[in-house]
């Protein structure tokens, strides 16, 4: 039962690396691009705190 479940896992991974080749090197883009604005953001909040007077 339990090597029926990880194997329906295995392949369901497999298939979903599969759609990520299909999308090439734009998925590593779009997640780069979320992470430096997410950074972006929390820099000027930080600032905003700072100049609050709050560390």
């Amino acid at each position: 039962m339990l090597r029926d479940f990880f194997e329906g896992l295995g392949a369901f991974l497999e298939w979903t690396f599969g759609i990520l080749k299909f999308f090439g090197n734009s998925v590593n883009v779009v997640f780069s691009v979320i992470i430096f604005l997410a950074l972006l953001y929390w820099f000027r909040e930080m600032i905003k705190h700072q100049k609050a007077g709050e560390n």
